[in-house]
């Protein structure tokens, strides 16, 4: 985004409104780069620091013989009142020398004096989906740059065993590559032995818990919402295999056969769950847990409650 944008003309003025330090960080510095030439002046600061005055002395009164000046300004939140009217009236100025980026954690009372002047990087409303997907991609491609290929399954294993932190999630894909040397692909059973878990209770647990036990004690991580919901399809999408197959008198080896990926103890005691429940069990708990998908994301803001709707209509199900 920022670099095609740059590609068509560098704008004067930019805003990073990402709360993550490590990505808001990241990419304050892709735009110093893209900006900058060699001696050009650089200022950073953060909005709480008092040298600000001397910030707007040095844009006001450029030297004539030094390159147009470039000035990081980071932590906007913290602007004062004060301050920030002093930059919206900078930024409706026609004669702005320089170059201001600007760095925020959430909305700043500088975002609509930015969004006429410059060009605006908001991640402040993404949505969790979103975000899975973003960095999903940005994993992939973090992989391929290293000439691996990150299975979907290693990356679904990956996200429910660590926090959907950007900084750490690319020191476990850094670790994996190394760790798969000459390998061409990371695969699961690469995340179980080097990927370390930041997650007392991962997203695969709970949604086993909540499929197989219809029970959940624990309590859900804010924004690992929509991480459970492609955990709870793949139990549901398993248990409805599991149950059609028992139900065709497949053997238990045959059956194993079709899902080599469950260890046998485990497909054993699946199997028996399976034909406990019955296939409509699985059936209505995929409609189930389409419908909840879809309230998330067509304005439903308290997702705890959802999921608890939808275990209290998987339990009732069951029971059916």
């Amino acid at each position: 985004h920022l670099e095609a944008s740059a590609l068509h003309g560098l704008s004067r003025v930019y805003l990073i409104a990402v709360p993550d330090d490590f990505e808001r960080k990241r990419w304050l510095d892709v735009l110093v780069s893209l900006v900058s030439v060699p001696d050009q002046p650089l200022f950073r600061l953060s909005a709480a620091d008092a040298t600000l005055s001397e910030l707007f002395t040095e844009i006001d009164s450029p030297s004539l013989f030094a390159q147009e000046p470039v000035a990081l300004i980071d932590e906007l939140e913290k602007l004062s009142k004060k301050q920030a009217q002093g930059f919206i009236d900078l930024l409706a100025r026609p004669d702005l020398t320089g170059y201001l980026i600007f760095g925020s954690r959430g909305k700043s009372p500088l975002y609509s004096a930015v969004e006429k002047r410059g060009v605006v990087f908001d991640l402040c409303e993404e949505k969790p989906w979103e975000k899975d997907k973003r960095l999903s991609e940005h994993l992939f491609d973090k992989a391929r740059q290293a000439g691996k290929r990150l299975s979907s399954e290693a990356l679904q294993l990956l996200l429910e065993r660590v926090d959907k932190d950007v900084a750490l999630l690319e020191g476990e894909i850094d670790k994996l590559i190394c760790f798969t040397g000459s390998g061409s692909s990371i695969e699961p059973s690469d995340v179980e032995k080097i990927a370390a878990s930041s997650r007392s209770h991962t997203l695969w647990q709970v949604a086993e818990e909540i499929v197989w036990e219809a029970r959940f004690e624990g309590g859900l991580e804010e924004g690992s919402f929509h991480g459970l919901l492609p955990a709870i399809r793949a139990q549901l999408q398993t248990g409805l295999k599991i149950s059609s197959l028992a139900a065709s008198q497949a053997s238990l080896s045959e059956i194993g056969a079709r899902l080599p990926k469950i260890w046998p103890k485990m497909l054993e005691k699946r199997v028996s769950q399976a034909m406990r429940l019955g296939s409509n069990y699985f059936q209505k708990g995929l409609q189930l847990l389409f419908r909840i998908e879809l309230l998330s994301r067509s304005g439903s803001s308290d997702l705890s409650v959802l999921l608890d709707w939808f275990r209290s209509s998987l339990t009732k199900t069951g029971k059916n």
